[in-house]
């Protein structure tokens, strides 16, 4: 039995890394152009790195609103995957197009708005310009933004994830030479400062979008997908069953990304040094915890292919081991903050006043590692399992109950911005704990499911 265990482990961490192993590259790459954007905007000018910080907090709303909005496309294509659905993996990605095109519209829209609405931020004038600035370029890479996600889902359900590793990468690479083009110019092109990183960031969308399209056009992998520039007529029912599991991801996903984002905007009155620290910190943690995204995204697929193969107790053994290992991970990366969080801040300035604040910062980033690689694994089962509205909801009230209530009140008490990352942990604790409660609940259910329950669950 103990063999039998430990061969069972080993598959399912083999099939974990084999899946989770490029989408880790593919998610470092995404987080590389936010270290870049952050670097090159602090070798600038302390100014327009609290501006891109600001315009940063307020964009990754946005941009995981879209991904929340299209995280249905990845488990649900490879459900049908499992059950060896072709045609309806095609018709999955066909109508995701159509929520892509309407939730980019409307964040371009909210972004065009900025010079209306940004003067509610608490913050410095020339702060508030590059905020603006930052924002209005990235509105013009919005819509492939979106229809690239809709697209990198469809690829990475249908197991294809080492063609989207290997766009991402190109990205990245893209994306140094034309940061530092757009931030300090080059002859006809003038200096733009932190906007620079938004219209470095909108022409690298477009090269994404443009690069999925015609991978998912042209490899043999996509028999059943007839992919055009506009998509077929939609068929509310598929819209429907992609909203239903995409939207409460979306409210989620949204719920812990504007909890992040409402600190650095509680945080401006404290100042560009703070705010500054503040932003590094997140991004050095980023950095980490995209590893762990990554994995989580790789036991969503892997518990939705087991799924659509009607193995729930495989599945749900999946989904122990993945929780597991991710653990594991979280214990190794918050050795090496704690250990090397100098270094780290040293890559982002030189300013001793923020290198002072940013390490002890990081001290508390290795602590939340822990609670929110646990909360992201436990999460991304659950997606695998389509449970996403209870979720949901534990969520809502992790972050923003506890959470955002504690680190106000820490912060504006006892320990100014070390409170407010204090609450930071309390708040994914929080999520932590009631989530893998709720994947120990949802798993041992899926057990006893009939077979015409599970048909229709495929359905």
């Amino acid at each position: 039995m103990i063999k039998l265990y430990k061969r069972a482990t080993g598959t399912e961490l083999s099939h974990l890394a084999t899946l989770g192993g490029p989408l880790v590259v593919s998610n470092l790459a995404v987080v590389s152009m936010g270290v870049t954007d952050t670097i090159v905007a602090g070798r600038y000018g302390e100014v327009d790195l609290a501006g891109l910080a600001l315009g940063a907090s307020i964009w990754s709303v946005c941009a995981v609103a879209l991904m929340g909005l299209l995280a249905a496309v990845s488990p649900i294509v490879a459900h049908l995957r499992g059950a060896r659905d072709e045609a309806g993996c095609a018709q999955q990605l066909q109508q995701a197009v159509w929520i892509a095109l309407v939730g980019g519209l409307i964040v371009v829209a909210t972004l065009l708005a900025t010079p209306w609405w940004s003067h509610w931020i608490d913050t410095e004038e020339p702060v508030r310009r590059v905020l603006q600035q930052y924002l209005l370029a990235l509105a013009t890479g919005t819509l492939p933004f979106a229809l690239g996600t809709a697209l990198r889902g469809y690829c990475e359900g249908m197991g294809q994830v080492r063609p989207v590793m290997r766009i991402y990468l190109a990205a990245a690479v893209l994306n140094i030479p034309l940061d530092i083009l757009m931030v300090f110019g080059a002859g006809p092109i003038p200096a733009m400062g932190g906007a620079g990183c938004g219209w470095a960031t909108a022409l690298v969308s477009w090269a994404i979008a443009a690069a999925l399209f015609w991978h998912a056009g042209h490899d043999p992998a996509y028999r059943a997908l007839q992919l055009k520039l506009l998509p077929p007529r939609p068929h509310w029912a598929t819209q429907r069953h992609l909203l239903a599991v995409g939207l409460p991801i979306c409210i989620g996903a949204g719920s812990e990304v504007t909890f992040f984002a409402s600190l650095t905007i509680l945080l401006a009155p404290y100042g560009a040094t703070v705010v500054a620290a503040h932003q590094i910190g997140l991004n050095v943690g980023s950095i980490f915890y995209l590893v762990a995204l990554a994995l989580a995204q790789a036991l969503s697929i892997r518990v939705a292919q087991l799924l659509g193969q009607r193995r729930p107790r495989r599945a749900r053994f999946a989904s122990l081991v993945g929780v597991g290992s991710g653990l594991g991970y979280a214990a190794i990366t918050g050795i090496l903050l704690i250990t090397l969080r100098h270094l780290f801040v040293l890559a982002y300035t030189d300013n001793a006043d923020i290198i002072a604040v940013a390490t002890n910062l990081l001290l508390l980033c290795a602590a939340f590692q822990l609670v929110d690689v646990a909360q992201a694994m436990s999460w991304g089962a659950l997606r695998g399992y389509h449970d996403t509205r209870v979720p949901m909801t534990i969520q809502l009230f992790s972050y923003w109950l506890v959470g955002l209530t504690a680190a106000r009140w820490l912060g504006e008490h006892l320990w100014g911005v070390y409170g407010y990352w204090v609450g930071i942990c309390i708040g994914l604790g929080t999520a932590a704990i009631l989530l893998a409660l709720r994947l120990w609940r949802t798993s041992r259910r899926a057990l006893r499911i009939t077979p015409a329950q599970a048909r229709a669950f495929a359905d």
